[in-house]
């Protein structure tokens, strides 16, 4: 028993479980941090938002989290250019150029004023369609004709059938336009492809566990250390701050609190 309780201390030493003090105290916290107007300016939060993207001529692309929440397109200053509902059951792309394809339409690069139906293929829903459609017919003899259909559709678009698709999901998906009709072969329904890059901020010293939160099952509290120039802060591990450039000015984003402009 002694040599049971032994080994099980042995194993909570190696997991370190034991919260820590703050190793630096002096470095301010980010939810302080950004209260100081001469450091960071607010641009936009995530209040009914599941991301901020980056566009064409420096735009911000705020998707919602919500289906009955619209889409907005604003500037840096946060005026509007475009705010509209859509379908999430249908793709929603942007193409290199700025321009908008959704709810089988494309709306043209810059201020979205123009648009025009625009053609739609998603692969999977004319599959189950086509299978909903032969219902009177056995399973195996459903199963081939929609197999021969599903060859016969990917070929009017230069594609083919993709197999061992969960294997190699990165080389089955397609998300593109192909013979001026936006085509989909693949789960996610949202594409950008003109996001910028966004950098995460660097540590400068290991996390800390500071303690434990409570739950079904206790999780841990760390403590995490980055920096960005001479700029130092300390937050959530959780957090994932990243940086961008946006019209030549540094941007500070954070997925649980939005988008500010470092000054």
């Amino acid at each position: 028993m002694r040599y049971l309780i032994f080994v099980c201390f042995i194993c909570l030493l190696g997991c370190n479980p034991f919260p820590k003090k703050d190793a630096h105290p002096e470095v301010p916290l980010l939810s302080n941090l950004l209260k100081d107007k001469t450091k960071f300016k607010k641009i936009v939060g995530m209040d009914g938002l599941s991301d901020i993207l980056v566009l064409k001529s420096d735009r911000l692309l705020l998707t919602p989290n919500n289906s009955n929440l619209p889409f907005k397109i604003i500037d840096v200053n946060n005026k509007l250019v475009i705010e509209k509902k859509f379908d999430w059951k249908l793709p929603f792309y942007v193409d290199r150029a700025g321009n908008l394809y959704f709810d089988r339409a494309k709306y043209y690069f810059p201020d979205y004023n123009k648009s025009e139906p625009f053609k739609t293929v998603v692969v999977q829903d004319s599959l189950d369609k086509k299978s909903e459609n032969l219902q009177n017919l056995t399973d195996s003899l459903r199963w081939k004709a929609v197999d021969k259909y599903e060859i016969s559709l990917l070929k009017q678009y230069g594609l083919r059938k993709c197999e061992n698709s969960i294997e190699n999901t990165a080389g089955c998906d397609v998300f593109k336009i192909i013979n001026n009709t936006l085509v989909v072969r693949q789960t996610a329904l949202f594409k950008n492809e003109f996001e910028k890059t966004k950098t995460y901020v660097p540590k400068f010293d290991e996390d800390v566990l500071i303690g434990w939160k409570n739950g079904k099952l206790p999780s841990p509290d760390y403590l995490a250390y980055y920096q960005f120039g001479d700029l130092k802060f300390k937050c959530d591990d959780m957090t994932h701050p990243t940086t961008l450039e946006i019209a030549g000015k540094k941007y500070l984003h954070l997925p649980s609190d939005g988008l500010y402009q470092i000054l």
